[in-house]
């Protein structure tokens, strides 16, 4: 029923990683979806997919500036930056749950509400939604 209007869907898979302690046993767990974004049947240029990123010139100049000022430079890390922002509605996608999900039925098909690793315009999804707060 959706095909007409969004296309295939894009096939995914899960990515797990154990993290580990400075002893080596195991810490905990990460675990995500991934999209095969290289197959998004979508044309987007390159302006279309762009997220502006500082250049390590601009970093150093930003930090001499902080200490001429006598600031304290202070550094943040985004959690999953990727899957933080929602999709305009003029941008659908449809994805297949990662093989042997045990949750999904093997004919389940999920229509994504929010960008997900791999999409090729999730950065800039990520970007936009940055810039408006």
């Amino acid at each position: 029923m959706l095909r007409p209007i969004i296309g295939s869907a894009l096939p995914s898979m899960a990515i797990s990683k154990i993290k580990k302690d400075k002893n080596g046993n195991p810490d905990r767990a990460k675990y995500r979806i991934v999209v095969l974004g290289n197959l998004d049947p979508t044309d987007w240029s390159t302006s279309d997919c762009f997220a502006p990123v500082i250049s390590p010139l601009e970093l150093r100049l930003l930090v001499a500036i902080a200490t001429q000022m006598k600031r304290i430079c202070k550094t943040g890390d985004v959690a999953q930056a990727f899957c933080q922002s929602v999709l305009p509605d003029d941008e659908q996608y449809v994805i297949k749950p990662p093989h042997g999900c045990p949750i999904t039925p093997s004919t389940t098909y999920l229509l994504l509400k929010k960008t997900l690793y791999s999409l090729r315009r999730s950065p800039r999804h990520w970007y936009n939604t940055c810039n408006r707060h």
